[in-house]
């Protein structure tokens, strides 16, 4: 992936790069989920449920086959391929929706006048996740997997997600970026990488305890992702501690 608060970049974005250009220039693509055929989709929304309670790694072909009602045993190889390429579908026609959003917040910002509030970009980048957790029915599913396979020893999410699906995750790094420049580039790639790990795995980790958000729970739900805001943007803005040479005995 390029991935979700503020997301990662092999690019080292630069304070005066020309943010609103870059805003003014986006255009939303097709979504993935357009080409897909109905059985096709049928059977990504059942390996989404089933890769979300039994794990990614553990459930085969042939069980999602007989989950999703197939008669040809070789129904999921002949729409996706690989395994890969089916979790590459699932998260692309996910991941279309979160950046079209995400960019549609961040774009909003810039027209109030807020792109320079760090608080604000973090948190309106992190609550597109939240939000489709509250909101969709597949968003809890979506969580744990994008946990999963974000920290996947074996696979890449930068390979399997395309920049057009993510490029929001690099508006809201300009932004920052941009409201941060006193900051060494070092220090600012770090911190943006461990606002995107901590934020996908937090709201991955709450989902994971408490199940999806209900009535019951969306007041603890809510002051969870508040609370998760305010820790990531103030990770992100925190000093820069001094290096103390230790004192010689």
């Amino acid at each position: 992936m390029s991935k979700q608060s503020l997301g990662r970049s092999k690019a080292k974005p630069e304070p005066e790069a020309n943010v609103e250009a870059a805003f003014e220039s986006w255009q939303a693509g097709p979504s993935p989920a357009e080409g897909l055929s109905a059985t096709a989709r049928h059977i990504l929304d059942v390996a989404e449920q089933l890769f979300a309670r039994h794990g990614i790694e553990k459930v085969s072909f042939r069980d999602l086959v007989a989950a999703s009602e197939q008669r040809n045993i070789s129904a999921v190889a002949y729409h996706f391929g690989t395994r890969a390429g089916l979790i590459e579908a699932m998260l692309s026609r996910r991941m279309w929706q979160l950046n079209k959003t995400r960019m549609q917040r961040l774009q909003a910002l810039l027209k109030a006048g807020t792109a320079g509030d760090v608080h604000a970009v973090v948190g309106d980048s992190f609550r597109v996740l939240a939000d489709v957790i509250r909101q969709e029915p597949w968003g809890r599913d979506f969580a744990l997997i994008l946990a999963q396979v974000l920290f996947h020893p074996e696979m890449d999410f930068d390979a399997l997600i395309g920049g057009e699906l993510s490029n929001s995750n690099e508006m809201a790094r300009l932004l920052v970026r941009k409201a941060m420049p006193e900051l060494a580039s070092q220090a600012f790639e770090h911190r943006a990488e461990m606002a995107y790990n901590q934020g996908i795995y937090a709201l991955a980790m709450w989902v994971q305890r408490h199940g999806p958000v209900t009535e019951e729970n969306s007041t603890e739900y809510e002051a969870f992702v508040r609370n998760s805001v305010d820790f990531l943007a103030g990770g992100v803005m925190a000093p820069v501690s001094v290096k103390r040479a230790r004192a010689r005995r």
